[in-house]
């Protein structure tokens, strides 16, 4: 008799374990940021037709990879913090292409006019890198607000990345018009990062952008 009670109570203990072990799953699942949501959301986003009016930029696949590249998308709760993520991604990617225009500039032995493109993209990129931290405080102030902040704030932070995109826009063109070797997409890559950070911005702010020009 007493062996039975001992197996029953050691039977029901162990179901009363693991019925806990899978409430505390079921509840931290619940409780799991939605990270995939979040992420994929907003790049669909990105690619509408609302949020796309300019190119290039990524599209949905690459726009999640980007993002995910950074391990705080897993923590991150909204737009806002995205658009954190996408700025601190933007200014590693411009240092990288900062440099490879500095290699550039380098390996010219010929005074002409792709020395020229290159000197003007790299006061181009040389002007982002110091604007970025602007940018990004600029934004710092506001992403408390989310979407109730003021259209002017709003407007004042996406028109610092309007300036980001213009100084990458110009060396673009300046490359399109002057640089008679082999082009490759990395020194074009930037404005798809300036384009998901503007793109993410709008989302953070509910405010539309229509007066970019880049």
């Amino acid at each position: 008799m007493a062996a039975w009670q001992t197996t029953s109570i050691t039977i029901t203990t162990l179901l009363l374990s693991v019925a806990l072990v899978t409430f505390q799953v079921a509840g931290a699942r619940d409780n799991m940021p939605m990270v995939s949501n979040l992420v994929e959301k907003a790049c669909k986003n990105m690619s509408s037709d609302i949020l796309s009016r300019r190119a290039p930029r990524f599209d949905e696949k690459p726009c999640v990879s980007v993002l995910r590249s950074d391990k705080r998308t897993v923590s991150a709760k909204d737009h806002g913090d995205l658009v954190v993520i996408a700025m601190d991604l933007l200014e590693k990617r411009s240092k990288e292409i900062a440099v490879k225009i500095e290699s550039a500039l380098h390996d010219l032995t010929v005074h002409n006019r792709t020395e020229y493109a290159f000197q003007f993209c790299a006061a181009d990129y040389a002007a982002m890198l110091h604007m970025l931290p602007a940018c990004r405080n600029m934004f710092l102030g506001i992403k408390p607000l989310g979407k109730k902040v003021a259209m002017d704030d709003a407007m004042r932070a996406l028109g610092c990345v309007d300036k980001l995109g213009i100084a990458a826009r110009d060396c673009g063109l300046e490359l399109d018009n002057d640089w008679s070797g082999t082009k490759t997409d990395e020194y074009y890559s930037v404005i798809r990062y300036i384009s998901l950070v503007w793109g993410l911005m709008e989302m953070a702010t509910d405010r539309l952008d229509y007066w970019y020009d880049w």
